[in-house]
């Protein structure tokens, strides 16, 4: 992890404490909003004016999960 990323990471999820009330015991979830958050930020890119946002990463659609080939219907299990 480069330095600016690890130190805008560091104050984010610092905010993010303060934003919260300064909470014992979360820093790891805070770290974790935090990396997030910079990721997201990442995968955009701004425009030179500014005017536009190119996305260079977009989720895929998540599908519905399948069920296990050994899932078995509780309605057709026999008694």
């Amino acid at each position: 992890m480069s330095d600016r990323r690890h130190e805008w990471i560091s104050k984010r999820a610092y905010a993010i404490w303060e934003e919260q009330g300064r909470p014992d015991g979360r820093d790891a979830e805070h770290w974790r909003q935090a990396v997030a958050e910079r990721d997201v930020l990442e995968r955009t890119q701004a425009s030179v004016d500014g005017r536009e946002v190119l996305v260079k990463f977009r989720p895929k659609p998540q599908r519905p999960e399948m069920p296990r080939q050994d899932w078995v219907n509780p309605s057709t299990k026999a008694g």
